[in-house]
């Protein structure tokens, strides 16, 4: 995982959210009014929830603030955990020292700060609110919330004069205003996900304009409904929680940027590469293009695989064109990443296309060893040849695919032919890819001739991304997209 030090520099001091005098931190809000991207329990659909990996993906994947359950340990350090029972043990029974697999609150500052994340605290446990404030203010950290269902802590942090925002969490049937004026909080958390089917309803301008009245935020449920979140994101609210960040802190959030993304092998840092769980993350980042690979079995199923042998990335070993699809439909294609994917299986290029075509996106793909007339005319037979583009390893095929598909968009490199000449002569690619170090040599020079030039950067350093956000190119391939985001938005 790639870090960012320091206070995340999209964020800068909100309003404050209400009139309370003791009120010094107010609500972090982005400079474009945009309400925040809160990750719910870290990224859990990706993750275990409530881990340092789990926020750790949720940074990769564009939160700016982590929703995190605090309970306390019997020695009173405050934890993260949603439930009051970890592994059997009752978290209030045990003292920190026999809970070492718990991040504590101490911990997620620092990691925090790493990061560039606020932090939006879930008081589960009575008395939970004053030692979270004494330990924020132990290390200065002044981009928090602290949010409670309980009235009587959240009173409790008001009579304290709590310098942090206090929310109050506001379940389906509950009056907010009621509640707000209960307890004298700052924020009202509306948790009404499960309210309505169409929940963004109960979100009125009366409702929006009655809070603004009276100097209170709004901060809203999570939510994973595409179509929901796209009416949410339009509210004036300070923000909105999520399991899944990328639907609203990945590339749709940067608008325009004028670059095609291209994912190689989908977001493989977090999802296991070539599997349909790492397209579908790929695509709801926002990226324009997933890379894959494609082979062949015994049978003539196509088949999304980078190696030859089943060995490395499934639970199947040997050569993958001596199987038959039904012998290896079942391989578990994702435990080999982590636990957490187990339920991954090796895909077909039909199911990638299906998804590509149901989200508006389009593939890259990589022949491995499909004969070239088998692989065009599936895809012409998925009318997907106007959404894809081909490569090959291979000369011989990526010159069999060139002769039988004059019409399929191709791409080449240059250093593969010796020379952009030749490489026009024996391809005439549409799209041509260029490393970083021949960017500023090379690019200009397939523009001239109606190419389109594709970057490639499969590194991890930081000052490269910094260098490609400020060249946009066309297109560029990627294996960490998530870093071109952070490097986008830093620019921005």
């Amino acid at each position: 995982m790639a870090h960012r030090r320091g206070p995340d520099a999209r964020l800068r001091r909100g309003r404050k959210t209400a009139v309370r005098a003791g009120l010094r931190h107010p609500f972090p809000a982005r400079a474009d009014a945009r309400p925040l991207c809160i990750a719910h329990r870290g990224a859990p659909l990706y993750a275990p929830e409530a881990s340092r990996q789990g926020y750790d993906v949720a940074a990769d994947l564009g939160s700016e603030m982590w929703e995190v359950d605090i309970h306390l340990t019997a020695d009173g350090v405050p934890v993260a955990c949603h439930d009051p029972v970890v592994g059997g043990l009752r978290v209030a029974d045990c003292t920190r020292a026999a809970l070492p697999a718990l991040i504590d609150l101490e911990q997620l500052i620092r990691h925090a700060r790493e990061r560039g994340q606020a932090l939006y605290l879930d008081l589960k446990a009575a008395g939970s609110g004053p030692a979270c404030m004494a330990v924020l203010e132990a290390h200065r950290f002044e981009t928090a919330v602290l949010g409670a269902f309980d009235d009587a802590e959240a009173r409790a942090l008001i009579a304290m004069d709590c310098p942090w925002p206090i929310s109050v969490l506001v379940p389906p049937g509950e009056d907010p205003f009621v509640r707000a004026q209960a307890t004298g909080a700052d924020i009202i958390h509306l948790c009404w996900e499960r309210a309505s089917h169409r929940p963004q309803d109960l979100v009125t301008d009366k409702l929006l304009d009655k809070a603004r009245a009276r100097g209170l935020g709004v901060v809203l449920w999570h939510e994973e409904r595409p179509e929901v979140l796209r009416d949410l994101l339009q509210m004036p609210v300070l923000g909105i929680c999520t399991d899944q960040p990328e639907l609203i802190g990945g590339f749709d959030a940067l608008g325009d940027h004028g670059i095609e993304v291209v994912c190689h092998r989908g977001i493989n840092h977090i999802a296991p590469e070539n599997t349909l769980a790492g397209a579908r993350l790929t695509y709801d980042l926002g990226c324009d293009w997933l890379e894959l690979d494609v082979r062949v079995t015994r049978d003539g199923e196509i088949v999304v695989l980078h190696d030859p042998t089943l060995d490395r990335t499934t639970s199947g070993t040997g050569p993958i064109i001596a199987r038959d699809w039904a012998d290896i439909a079942d391989l578990d294609a994702g435990s080999w990443k982590a636990a957490h994917w187990q339920d991954e299986r090796l895909p077909r290029l039909a199911e990638m296309i299906d998804l590509a075509k149901a989200r508006g996106r389009r593939i890259y793909i990589e022949n491995k060893a499909v004969p070239a007339r088998m692989l065009l005319d599936f895809v012409v037979s998925k009318e997907f040849l106007d959404q894809c583009f081909f490569w090959s390893g291979d000369p011989a095929l990526q010159a069999e695919m060139r002769r039988m598909a004059p019409e399929a968009n191709i791409k080449a490199n240059i250093s593969h032919h010796g020379a952009f000449a030749t490489m026009l002569a024996e391809i005439d690619p549409q799209i041509c890819e260029i490393q970083v170090a021949d960017w500023e040599a090379e690019a200009p020079l397939c523009r001239a001739h109606g190419i389109r030039p594709m970057l490639q950067y499969f590194g991890e350093d930081p000052e490269v991304f910094a260098q490609i956000a400020a060249w946009r190119p066309e297109m560029v391939n990627l294996d960490r997209a998530d870093l071109l985001l952070a490097a986008l938005k830093a620019a921005s």
